[in-house]
C-alpha cells in the first residue's frame, strides 16, 4: 500500500513541496489508515471531521474518538456538526447528497480561512469501482463510467489505486486504531448493495474481475480526455461570440449525428441537460422561432437560423438608474460617457449609433436609464410622428435576447434615446442649441 500511495503522490504531483493539506477524517479504516501513512512520512496535516448526527449516540463517538486521537497525536483538528436531515428536507435532496454539499461546503470554507490549499480525502480502488457499477446501472454516459479522478482541482486522492484489502492489512500491520461505521452494512444503500452482493458474485464468476475493472476504467479515462480534446475543437467551431451572447448556426450542426448527442457535449458547457439537449434536437425539426431553453445559468432561443446563448440575467440587477446632472459616466447597466459641449458653427457629429447627442437645455435632470416595456412610445429622429419602441426593434430584426438587451434613455418620462438604435426628435441638436449633450456607449449591447 505504502508504495503505491507513495507512486501516484509523485506520478500526479498530488502533494509538492509547500502544500497545506487539510484532510476529510471520518474517523474510519479508510481516513485513519491514510492519516497514519501521511503523519508516518512526515507530511504536514490537519484534519477535519463532520458530524452528520445521523447515527445517533454512534455519530457522537465518532467524533469523541477523532478528538481522543488528534489529541493525542497533537494533529489540528476541526469539528462541526450538521442538521442533516434538516437540510434535505429543505432543500429536497436525498440525505447523500445533502451530507457531501454540507462537507464539501464546509471544507472550502475552512481552507478559505486557514490557508490549505489541498483538500486530501481517502477514497481508494474498491470505491471507484463501486462508483463506476453505480453509473452503470444508472445510465451514465463516459464521464460516468471513467472513474474518480485521482486530482479534481484542490481535491487529491492519493490512495486511489489501493484496494480495501491492502488498506485492511496495513491498519493490523501499523497498529492503525479506528471505528466501524454500522451503516456501511445496510443494504438499503445501492452502493453498499453493490459493495456486499454484486463484487463477491463477479469475483466467483471471475477471479480478476477486480483487476479487469480497474483496467478498464484506466482505458475509459484515456478515452475520456481524448474525446473531451475532440469536442472542445468542435465546440469552437460550432459556438460563435456575437456582442453579448453565444450561436450556434442550424448550417453547422444540421448534418451532425446523432444530432441530441452532439448538443449535449457541445452545451455542456453551459450546464444544459441531455434531456434539454433532446428536446432541442426535436425542436430544430419544426419551425417554432422564439422558443426557449433553460439551464441553471444559461438560457437558450430559437431564432430563425441560429440558437442564441445567453447567460441568464442577474436578478440583483436593478431596473432604473439614476444619471445625475453632474455625472461624467456610468458602468452600470452600462458602461457611459458623457460630455457637455459648446455648440458651434464647425462642430462635427459623428455617425455612429453608440453615439447620441441631445440639446442639454432640453433635458430635466436627473436622467434614468430603463428597460424598455411594452407600450413605450417615442418619436424616432427623422421621423414624423410617434412610434412604438416594440416596432422600432422589429424593423431592426432584433432577436428575442437582443430585444430584452435594450435600455431606454430618459429624460422625466419622456424616452430620449433608445440606446444604440435610435435618438428622439424631440431633443434634438438646432442651430438655437448652446450646450450639446454627447452620451458614448463604450461597451457592445
Amino acid at each position: 500500500m505504502k508504495g503505491k500511495i507513495q507512486k501516484l503522490i509523485c506520478d500526479n504531483y498530488l502533494i509538492e513541496h509547500g502544500d497545506k493539506l487539510l484532510l476529510a477524517l471520518s474517523g474510519g479504516i479508510d481516513s485513519m489508515a491514510l492519516l497514519h501513512f501521511l503523519i508516518s512520512n512526515n507530511y504536514q496535516i490537519s484534519a477535519a471531521h463532520c458530524n452528520f448526527k445521523l447515527r445517533g449516540v454512534e455519530s457522537d463517538e465518532d467524533e469523541r474518538f477523532v478528538k481522543q486521537y488528534a489529541k493525542k497525536n497533537g494533529l489540528e483538528l476541526f469539528t462541526k456538526s450538521f442538521d442533516t436531515k434538516l437540510y434535505a428536507e429543505k432543500n429536497k435532496v436525498s440525505i447523500q447528497i445533502a451530507a457531501r454539499e454540507l462537507r464539501y461546503e464546509w471544507f472550502n470554507e475552512l481552507m478559505k480561512i486557514n490557508g490549505f490549499n489541498k483538500l486530501v480525502v481517502a477514497h481508494h480502488l474498491d470505491d471507484n469501482i463501486e462508483t463506476l457499477l453505480i453509473n452503470l446501472l444508472r445510465g451514465s454516459g463516459l464521464a460516468g463510467i471513467k472513474g474518480i479522478p485521482v486530482k479534481n482541482e484542490n481535491i487529491i486522492r492519493p490512495m486511489l489505486t489501493v484496494y480495501r484489502d491492502e488498506i485492511v492489512n496495513y491498519a493490523k500491520q501499523s497498529g492503525v486504531s479506528y471505528r466501524e461505521d454500522s451503516s456501511n452494512k445496510s443494504k438499503k444503500y445501492l452502493r453498499n448493495k453493490i459493495r456486499l452482493e454484486l463484487l463477491d458474485k463477479l469475483k466467483s464468476m471471475s477471479p480478476y474481475s477486480n483487476i479487469a475493472l480497474e483496467k478498464s476504467m484506466l482505458n475509459l479515462a484515456d478515452d475520456y480526455n481524448i474525446f473531451n480534446q475532440l469536442i472542445d475543437e468542435k465546440r469552437d467551431s460550432f459556438i460563435k461570440p456575437e456582442a453579448n451572447h453565444f450561436v450556434i448556426y442550424y448550417s453547422d450542426i444540421q448534418q451532425l449525428n446523432p444530432l441530441s448527442s452532439w448538443l449535449y457535449r457541445i452545451l455542456t458547457k453551459y450546464n444544459f441537460s441531455r434531456d434539454v439537449c433532446d428536446n432541442i434536437a426535436e425542436s430544430l425539426k419544426v419551425n417554432d422561432s422564439g422558443k426557449e431553453f433553460f439551464s441553471p445559468n444559461y438560457r437558450i432561443v430559437k431564432d430563425r437560423d441560429k440558437l442564441i446563448i445567453t447567460e441568464i440575467a442577474n436578478p440583483n440587477l436593478k431596473k432604473e438608474y439614476i444619471i445625475s446632472k453632474s455625472a461624467e459616466n456610468i458602468s452600470l447597466p452600462l458602461e457611459m460617457n458623457f460630455y457637455r459641449i459648446d455648440n458651434h458653427k464647425k462642430f462635427e457629429f459623428e455617425n455612429d449609433k453608440s453615439i447620441a447627442y441631445f440639446d442639454y437645455d432640453k433635458l430635466k435632470f436627473p436622467l434614468t436609464l430603463r428597460k424598455w416595456n411594452k407600450g413605450d412610445r417615442f418619436k424616432p429622429f427623422g421621423l414624423g410622428g410617434n412610434k412604438l419602441v416594440s416596432d422600432l426593434l422589429i424593423d431592426q430584426k432584433l432577436s428575442i435576447p437582443e430585444k430584452e438587451n435594450i435600455w431606454l434613455l430618459c429624460s422625466s418620462e419622456t424616452i430620449i434615446w433608445v440606446v444604440g438604435i435610435r435618438s428622439s426628435d424631440n431633443f434634438k441638436v438646432k442651430s438655437a442649441t448652446k450646450t450639446i449633450f454627447k452620451v458614448n456607449l463604450t461597451q457592445k449591447m
